[in-house]
């Protein structure tokens, strides 16, 4: 929806359908997501020495993602965390934060 945009949100404004604050909640949320999972993808490209889509000649690689439910203000935020093959990868730019319990099957 993008109503964090000024000019959408003026234009509703404007339009007598004013942005509510579930909407403004949920546009944070998708905004965090996405902080968290670029900054958590940039992390590991760190970690392994090399960006995405570039070769490599260490033998630990990107192992696609783990989900993990994040504790916010605005509710629980399912974000994806990039896993390397050799299980070396440890976040810590995600120090302090709080995660959701998940059952595991």
């Amino acid at each position: 929806m993008g109503i964090l945009n000024l000019e959408e949100y003026k234009r509703r404004l404007e339009s007598g359908n004013p942005v509510t604050i579930e909407e403004l909640e949920n546009e944070l949320k998708v905004l965090i997501k996405e902080m968290i999972e670029t900054a958590t993808q940039e992390e590991l490209a760190s970690h392994l020495g090399y960006e995405k889509n570039e070769k490599s000649d260490t033998g630990n690689y990107r192992n696609g993602y783990g989900k993990k439910s994040l504790k916010s203000k605005y509710g629980e935020i399912e974000v994806n965390i990039p896993r390397d093959r050799n299980s070396t990868f440890v976040l810590t730019s995600l120090r302090g934060c709080r995660f959701a319990r998940t059952s595991r099957s």
